[in-house]
C-alpha cells in the first residue's frame, strides 16, 4: 500500500483529501444529527459516502485519473450545494476545492468543474449580500482559481516533456523498457477485460552487422525495424524497445494460436522488407500468453525462454510457450 502511494501522486492526494474530508465532515454530521439538524446531517453523510466511494474506486481499479475527475466533479457539486445551504460558512471548503481539483483531475475537467463552482458560489454569495466582505471573498476565490489554473497548465507542459523523455527510446522513438514494464503490469491488473500475449523479438546475427559495418549501420537497422514494427501494429497493439537489439510487442489476442499467427506475420514482414548493409535482416521471436502470473517478470520470462528456443532453432522462426 505504501509503495502505491509513493509511486502515484494522484492516488496520494485522493486518499489524503478523501480521508481528511470524510473525518472532518463526518464529525460535523454526528454533531448535527445529535442536535436534530437532520437536513444538514444527511447532506454531510452524502458527502462522506460519495468521497469515500471515489477513494475506494481509485484503490480498487487503479484508474486514479478517472477517480480524480469524479472527485473534482463531486467536490465542486457539493461546494455549490454547501454555498446554498451554509452561505459564507462554506467559503473555506470552496478555497480547498478550487485548489485541489487541479491536483486530482485532468486539466480540462478541473478547469471546468472549478470554473462552474467559482461562478455559482460567487453568484450565491453576492445574491445574499453585496458587501465588501463577500466581494473580497469572491476576488480571493478568483485569484486561487486563476493561479491554480496557470500553475497546472505550466506543470502539465513540463510533465508531458519529462514523460516523453522518460518513456521513449531516444534512438527509435518508440516506448522504452520502463513503459513496457508498466504496461505489462497493467495488463496483468486488467486480465479480466481480455487476454493478452507478449512477443519478444531479437535480431539474428546483429553483432555481425555492428562488427562489419559499424555501429551507425547497426543503429540504422534498429530504426528501420522500429518503423516496420509500428507499421505492423493493429488496434490495441503496442511495441517497445527492450534494449540492445530486443524489441517487445504487447498484443490483445485470445489464444496461443492467435499469438503464434501474429508472430509469424511480423517475422515474415521483417524478412521481406528489412534489408541491412549486408543483406536481408531476420528476427527470432518468442511469445507467451498471460496466464496465472502476478508479476510482469514471470510472464516475460516465459516469452524470453521461448525466444531462446527460437534462437537455438537457427533464428528467423517463431516459438510460443505452451499454456500453463
Amino acid at each position: 500500500m505504501i509503495s502505491r502511494l509513493r509511486n502515484d501522486f494522484r492516488l496520494t492526494i485522493i486518499t489524503l483529501l478523501g480521508s481528511v474530508s470524510s473525518a472532518v465532515i463526518g464529525s460535523f454530521m454526528v454533531w448535527r444529527l445529535l442536535r436534530g439538524d437532520w437536513l444538514l446531517g444527511v447532506f454531510d453523510a452524502a458527502v462522506v459516502v460519495s468521497v469515500m466511494a471515489v477513494v475506494r474506486m481509485a484503490w480498487r481499479d487503479g484508474h486514479t485519473e478517472r477517480a480524480g475527475a469524479w472527485m473534482a466533479v463531486i467536490n465542486s457539486g457539493f461546494g455549490i450545494v454547501a454555498g446554498l445551504v451554509l452561505g459564507a460558512g462554506a467559503s473555506g471548503w470552496i478555497y480547498v476545492i478550487l485548489m485541489t481539483s487541479f491536483y486530482l483531475a485532468p486539466l480540462r475537467v478541473a478547469a471546468t468543474a472549478g470554473g462552474l463552482l467559482l461562478v455559482c458560489a460567487s453568484a450565491i454569495l453576492l445574491w445574499r449580500d453585496v458587501g465588501p466582505n463577500h466581494i473580497s471573498t469572491m476576488v480571493t476565490w478568483s485569484l486561487v482559481y486563476g493561479f491554480s489554473l496557470a500553475f497546472a497548465r505550466r506543470a502539465s507542459k513540463h510533465r508531458d516533456s519529462l514523460e516523453a523523455l522518460a518513456s521513449l527510446d531516444p534512438l527509435t522513438g518508440i516506448p522504452n523498457r520502463g513503459m513496457l514494464e508498466a504496461d505489462l503490469q497493467q495488463a496483468i491488473l486488467r486480465r479480466q477485460g481480455g487476454r493478452f500475449g507478449v512477443l519478444v523479438l531479437d535480431l539474428d546475427r546483429f553483432k555481425a552487422v555492428n562488427d562489419t559495418f559499424g555501429h551507425a549501420a547497426g543503429d540504422a537497422v534498429l530504426v528501420d525495424l522500429a518503423r516496420l514494427l509500428r507499421e505492423e501494429l493493429r488496434q490495441g497493439d503496442s511495441v517497445y524497445r527492450f534494449g540492445g537489439e530486443e524489441f517487445v510487442m504487447l498484443l490483445p489476442v485470445g489464444s496461443e494460436g492467435a499469438l503464434a499467427r501474429a508472430g509469424e506475420r511480423v517475422r515474415a514482414a521483417v524478412e521481406t522488407h528489412l534489408v541491412g548493409p549486408g543483406g536481408p535482416i531476420t528476427v527470432a521471436i518468442g511469445g507467451a500468453m498471460l496466464s496465472v502470473e502476478r508479476d510482469w517478470q514471470d510472464w516475460f520470462a516465459r516469452a524470453d525462454a521461448s525466444l531462446y528456443l527460437a534462437k537455438r532453432a537457427g533464428g528467423n522462426t517463431v516459438h510460443v510457450a505452451d499454456p500453463l
